[in-house]
């Protein structure tokens, strides 16, 4: 197949761009930043899709096209960065639509990335795709990031919208951000109060984009996430022994809302988010659980 990836030459972009080529597709990257790597079935067009459609009517011999675009949320929220990171995801996808909606033969399928920040703080109770939308900016910004990905479907087109909860990579994601503190010799938790906290290998959140394009049977809304979430004191101490670092304590939190801003409040939610619809549809993971994605990333 000819796959477009809007926000290809990210974290998550590089590694499903690498995968998608060595099972013999052919990829275009459509992203302000250049790929990683080069390969003779990998092509890049330089492009901001948060202020235009897609290029070049790129759409007319493409078999799938994938949205990653989004500006990092793990900067403190102002009100400029609360912007920009909405109109990031909410613009590039109309943008794809718009393409979408404009080309006389249609992709296939329309894979669009999304999170399960719209569950809010499921407050110790289990959520999955059959539950209500929670309150708060990161709920209020994937229910608008949805629905103009869900336009599509208009047009007889695929529609699959990924909700993704925090990444654990060896080169990315959260995990990078963690390791950083232990630099200082112990690790904090963020907060006193323990909470629930959902996560996905960066290999599972790869195998699952693929799921989605190769399964026709797959569309809506779909949680990526581990099928076993843990509490953020169980997911520090297993942090603490594979980086041989105690944790010492929390965060304090007048410091916490210095550096994270409203920003903390949205990554201390409880969420206990599980991937039923995946798993329904026979999805494998690879690494379910929290010991086998740390035993697998540390020794990496």
């Amino acid at each position: 197949m000819i796959i477009v990836i809007a926000g290809g030459s990210g974290f998550i972009g590089t590694q499903l761009s690498k995968k998608l080529i060595d099972l013999g597709h052919t990829v275009v990257i459509v992203d302000i930043y250049p790929p990683s790597f080069s390969n003779k079935e990998l092509f890049f067009i330089n492009c901001d899709i948060t202020k235009q459609s897609l290029p070049y009517n790129i759409l007319e011999k493409t078999d799938a096209v994938i949205n990653l675009v989004g500006k990092p949320i793990n900067s403190k929220w102002t009100e400029k960065n609360k912007t920009e990171i909405k109109n990031s995801r909410v613009n590039s996808t109309r943008h794809i639509v718009e393409s979408i909606i404009s080309t006389s033969i249609k992709p296939s399928c329309f894979i669009c990335a999304s999170a399960i920040g719209y569950y809010g703080d499921t407050n110790g109770h289990i959520a999955d795709e059959t539950t209500s939308k929670g309150k708060g900016f990161l709920s209020d910004l994937v229910q608008d990031w949805e629905n103009q990905a869900m336009v599509a479907e208009k047009e007889g087109v695929r529609v699959v919208c990924v909700r993704t909860a925090p990444v654990l990579g060896s080169s990315g994601g959260l995990l990078k951000q963690l390791k950083r503190t232990a630099g200082l010799g112990f690790l904090l938790r963020l907060k006193k109060e323990d909470f629930w906290m959902s996560w996905i290998h960066e290999e599972d959140i790869v195998n699952t984009y693929l799921f989605a394009l190769e399964t026709k049977t797959v569309q809506g809304v779909f949680n990526a996430s581990s099928p076993e979430p843990v509490t953020h004191k169980y997911f520090m101490k297993s942090l603490s022994v594979f980086l041989h670092r105690r944790v010492v304590g929390y965060l304090p939190r007048f410091i916490s809302k210095r550096v994270f801003g409203e920003l903390f409040d949205e990554i201390t939610k409880s969420q206990q988010v599980v991937p039923n619809r995946l798993l329904d549809k026979g999805f494998v993971f690879k690494y379910p659980t929290l010991s086998s994605t740390f035993d697998q990333l540390f020794k990496k």
